[in-house]
């Protein structure tokens, strides 16, 4: 039984990380008992086993896990992985009504999003890059299809992405039209660029997989030809 109980969780391990990794499942390290519960001592519950038994089952299963990558988390800190915005240019931000009445706003924005990875030994390999622009929480569009899909990136690297966002929001809400017309006045507007990364670290035969998302506010002066000069300045990770 005890035999039994191992190969399931060993099953459980490689479903988990698969799921992991195609993004089609919690991550693992939200629910670090539950699968093993399930795989491990759910099967020993059932055989009648004691209970304390299986509570042994899963401490053995899941403490040199645990450990292991929290030391790798220690050395790397992928926590202090953060985006930077050196530059943008705001080409077009504007509301326009149409022969109904309704509000729409155009837009026209380019961004140079940089992915640095200060490591000296370890390598980050991209599983998904999503970008994505935002205009007083209206959404203005997600990047075009220029952003690379999976990729890898090396010690001591850096990895410029060229992002750019055009197109018409339809019939916006007032509140939107609003905003933009104050800030218009101030002569100065703000567009927010949501960046969400699967990253995932390798170290010998330990791999995790981290999901971020970074906020990037850039102001502008008034378009068109609005230039954003971000000299590295950090995305806040939300």
């Amino acid at each position: 039984m005890a035999e039994h109980g191992r190969r399931a969780a060993d099953h459980c391990w490689k479903v988990t990380k698969s799921a992991v990794i195609a993004d089609t499942c919690v991550p693992m390290f939200q629910l670090p008992c539950l699968c093993a519960w399930h795989c491990l001592c759910c099967r020993y519950a059932q055989a009648g086993k004691d209970a304390s038994l299986c509570a042994w089952q899963c401490v053995q299963f899941w403490t040199p896990l645990s450990l292991t990558v929290f030391f790798l988390w220690l050395l790397y800190r992928p926590d202090r992985f953060y985006p930077t915005v050196d530059s943008a240019v705001l080409t077009a931000l504007h509301v326009t009504t149409g022969a109904a009445g309704k509000s729409s706003l155009e837009y026209d924005l380019a961004a140079s999003l940089n992915l640095r990875n200060s490591n000296a030994r370890l390598s980050i390999r991209y599983l998904d890059v999503g970008v994505a622009a935002f205009y007083n929480g209206t959404r203005l569009g997600s990047a075009d299809n220029s952003l690379p899909g999976s990729f890898r990136q090396g010690p001591k690297n850096t990895t410029v992405l060229r992002s750019s966002f055009q197109g018409t929001v339809a019939d916006v809400d007032e509140g939107v039209v609003k905003e933009l017309d104050r800030e218009r006045a101030a002569e100065t507007v703000h567009v927010r660029v949501s960046v969400d990364l699967t990253i995932m670290y390798k170290v010998w035969f330990v791999q995790e997989v981290f999901f971020y998302k970074y906020d990037c506010w850039l102001w502008f002066t008034l378009p068109p030809n609005a230039v954003f000069h971000g000299d590295g300045a950090s995305c806040l990770r939300v």
